[in-house]
């Protein structure tokens, strides 16, 4: 069982792995990084060429851009390769894959794949429920786990002949307003490797509830002074959640009504989730069958149409503008972030993960009266009030250590996180598991172990690895090669009772 990342191993962004298991070929997301363009922004198609001369099964845990957004690309080198994903993300993949086509075409690069690509890639799409086990072929079967991250978000477990391997993609425990957290996995057999994502493997997540009331707080805050505010978002996921804080305060009169609206790809990606009830999580249901009305809709909140961007800056009404993209790295809030920073009334509320390079995480670095540059090359003076909330959609270290002892792998990857994350999540789990932090490009075998285990771990963990030999059975009889019977593993191994059980062409046994 081999893999190799061609992007978001020892990075938050271009998430792509290709895993090669007993003859097959699968690839696991096919993301872009979405502070970059051009090539820069996407996985090393070159070295997947190079690596799979087939696929067998595409997999998509989600549909964020940086799981998806290369996804007609690998449709297109690979189009006869099957592409899985739930009924949602196949809904979120059309929305976000269309507005990435029209994005692109406005940039000097121009667009990597055409509409045309896009509905082909959509329409290879197999859908799959969770919580089901499907048959893919002989000794072959998966199952989608709902991972809680955002709508029709998995993890994903999958039964090969030569070994149990799961991808948790993007992982939330707890349950957010908009969905339920992640589904058991306690019932399922320990795998034989894990790929887990690290992003906030270095720290634990204030509570929810309380981020939340401050986060309502502080809005309304700003509006009582006669100040507006901007929380820019991502359009899938982090927007609705804000939209439902946002409304939920207002209903139980925690703050006043005020107006809120919603601009960008944020309303197209809330018509999906209005259109997708029924994967919507346990209490929000009960909430829209009581209510009778739309879900992300309350006395005065309101959905930007084409063109109303200047008048409504221009409208000195105190308002919450909550706007796509959320690390400013284009789209509608970039163009309000530069009508409202310059002036000391208003604010800026970030709510999610910002990368390294982005005006976000720059924003965030700030002093007052500083300059922010935005990947436009435009500037603004930045006087307003700029805070962050954490309200994130992964889970932190603790919850990522409780999910492993769960599944209890006998071997993980950490990925899908910058470095300090994965060093700290590492050390919380190198006592009990082997742990490897991957480069992009490494071509590993899920037996291979990290560098940085001492001599007398490495010793345990060895002689729990499978010994791949080459044997010859002649009647009850074991017959080895001179050279396989020599090795002292096996010499060790041979000593004393077995069992055997034969699975296909392979031999498994195990000591008594």
């Amino acid at each position: 069982m081999n893999y190799v990342f061609l992007g978001g191993a020892g990075e938050v962004g271009g998430s792509c792995m290709l895993l090669s298991v007993a003859g097959r070929y699968i690839l696991f997301d096919c993301g872009i990084r979405v502070n970059r363009t051009g090539i820069d922004a996407l996985p090393d198609l070159e070295l997947l060429k190079q690596s799979a001369p087939t696929l067998d099964a595409i997999f998509v845990s989600h549909a964020h851009a940086d799981h998806v957004g290369a996804l007609p690309l690998a449709h297109a080198l690979y189009p006869n390769a099957p592409i899985y994903a739930t009924v949602a993300t196949q809904c979120l993949s059309s929305v976000m894959l269309t507005n990435a086509v029209r994005v692109m075409e406005t940039e000097a690069e121009g667009a990597i794949f055409t509409q045309e690509a896009v509905e082909t890639t959509l329409a290879r799409i197999e859908t799959l429920e969770m919580g089901e086990w499907i048959e893919l072929w002989d000794g072959w079967r998966v199952q989608f786990i709902r991972s809680g991250h955002i709508l029709g978000a998995v993890s994903i477990y999958l039964e090969t002949p030569e070994g149990r391997f799961f991808y948790s993609g993007d992982v939330s425990t707890f349950h957010q307003k908009t969905i339920d957290g992640l589904d058991d996995i306690i019932s399922l057999p320990a795998p034989d490797f894990m790929v887990c994502e690290a992003t906030y493997g270095d720290g634990l997540h204030p509570s929810r509830t309380e981020e939340e009331g401050k986060l309502a707080k502080a809005v309304a805050d700003v509006i009582k002074d006669g100040g507006s505010v901007l929380i820019p978002s991502f359009a899938l996921g982090r927007a609705q959640e804000i939209i439902l804080i946002l409304r939920d305060a207002m209903i139980s009169q925690n703050i006043p009504v005020f107006p809120v609206i919603t601009d960008g790809l944020v309303n197209s990606i809330c018509a999906v989730y209005e259109n997708l009830t029924q994967y919507l999580g346990t209490k929000l249901q009960k909430n829209i069958e009581n209510a009778r009305q739309p879900v992300f809709f309350y006395k005065n909140f309101s959905r930007a149409r084409l063109g109303e961007q200047e008048a409504i800056l221009k409208n000195e009404t105190p308002k919450c503008i909550i706007a796509s993209s959320g690390m400013l790295t284009g789209g509608a809030s970039v163009f309000y972030a530069r009508g409202l920073a310059a002036h000391e009334k208003n604010a800026i509320f970030l709510s999610g993960y910002q990368d390294a390079e982005s005006p976000g995480r720059k924003l965030q670095q700030l002093q007052s009266g500083d300059t922010l540059n935005f990947a436009d090359t435009t500037a603004v003076d930045v006087k307003c009030r700029v805070q962050r909330f954490h309200l994130s959609a992964h889970s932190d270290q603790g919850q990522l250590v409780s999910v492993i002892k769960q599944i209890n792998p006998k071997a993980i990857a950490l990925v899908h996180g910058e470095d300090v994350a994965l060093k700290a999540l590492r050390e919380k789990l190198i006592s009990k598991y082997p742990v490897t932090c991957p480069y992009n490009k490494q071509v590993l075998s899920t037996t291979d172990f990290p560098v940085w285990i001492s001599p007398t771990a490495r010793a345990k963990m060895e002689k729990k690895a499978v010994l791949n030999v080459g044997v010859q059975i002649n009647g009850d009889a074991i017959a080895l090669d001179a050279q396989t019977a020599a090795l002292p593993r096996w010499q060790e191994f041979a000593q004393g009772e077995h069992t055997a059980t034969l699975k296909g062409d392979r031999l498994i046994i195990r000591k008594k």
